[in-house]
């Protein structure tokens, strides 16, 4: 395979890179690049690339095991799910998303997610993500001040926060049963070290040491600081286009998306499939090819 490019996509997050081949043969330089790629940026971007479910699965195992070609487990290589506003099956079909980290309500360790563009007709909507490292480094010492020792706690669903008259917009999921966990709000992450901003907008409930008031100010004031717009990078998709990202580092959301507008049919696949499988235990994962 060509030597590999690597373009810097935005300051706080995101690369593109030119020259992945993933009908090639890989060899382990290839991947220890990748995974550095990875690490420093928190997301990738592939465009215009035939990936078929198993290579999908391959690679996003691969970068979880940190460029170790022998440590990844590349299972489950024929399971998917699909983000659609078309397939029947397909997940979130419609509305907005707010910004969050794929189940931060569960007990699962770092992971690794990504989406397969298998049909994007124009105007398609984008997917937006942001950093939580990056937001750390960032943010003002009076607010590291004011976190130290603090845990929020995340629960499954939309919270529903910020403006009232988009709220009809939000897709609404129904659950079983609550689920929730408690974190620290600035953590490492478990791989890199990095500290990270760990609360978001979509599943952070409360600062559990504090008063609902000054819980919801604080969380108001985190907020405002993790999705400055200048900290923002969105992707457009095309068909043909993959995105791998840290799901604790790289936090995402979308604008409105249409059931009747222009097909969006995008394949999504995580890294370890056990963990998550045996997290979410729902029937949209065990989709086959």
């Amino acid at each position: 395979m060509e030597q590999l490019k690597v373009h810097k996509l935005n300051p706080s997050i995101g690369a593109r890179i030119e020259g992945f081949d993933p009908r090639a043969q890989i060899d382990a330089e290839t991947w220890l690049l990748l995974s550095k790629a990875f690490d420093d940026h928190g997301m990738l971007v592939f465009r215009g690339i035939d990936l078929e479910p198993a290579m999908q699965h391959r690679i996003v195992e691969v970068l979880h095991a940190g460029g170790d070609v022998e440590a990844a487990t590349n299972s489950d290589k024929g399971r998917f799910s699909l983000v659609s506003n078309k397939e029947p099956d397909g997940g979130a079909p419609y509305g907005r998303l707010l910004f969050h980290t794929d189940m931060m309500w569960s007990e699962i360790p770092q992971q690794v997610a990504s989406l397969y563009a298998v049909e994007a007709l124009q105007p398609s909507v984008p997917t937006v993500y942001t950093s939580t490292t990056h937001a750390w480094k960032t943010l003002p010492k009076e607010l590291k001040a004011r976190v130290e020792g603090l845990h929020a706690r995340h629960e499954s669903g939309q919270q529903g926060r910020g403006n009232t008259d988009h709220e009809a917009e939000l897709i609404q999921p129904k659950w079983d049963r609550l689920r929730d966990t408690i974190t620290p709000v600035a953590q490492p992450h478990p791989r890199t070290g990095e500290m990270m901003l760990y609360v978001c907008e979509q599943q952070t409930r409360e600062i559990v040491e504090l008063p609902k008031k000054e819980s919801d100010e604080l969380l108001d004031a985190l907020f405002a600081h993790l999705y400055r717009p200048e900290c923002m990078l969105e992707h457009h998709w095309r068909t043909g286009d993959f995105v791998a990202w840290d799901n604790q580092v790289a936090q995402h959301g979308r604008p409105f998306l249409a059931s009747k507008g222009a097909a969006r049919t995008l394949r999504k696949i995580h890294a370890p499939a056990d963990l998550i499988r045996q997290a979410v235990r729902g029937p949209s994962y065990d989709r086959a090819m």
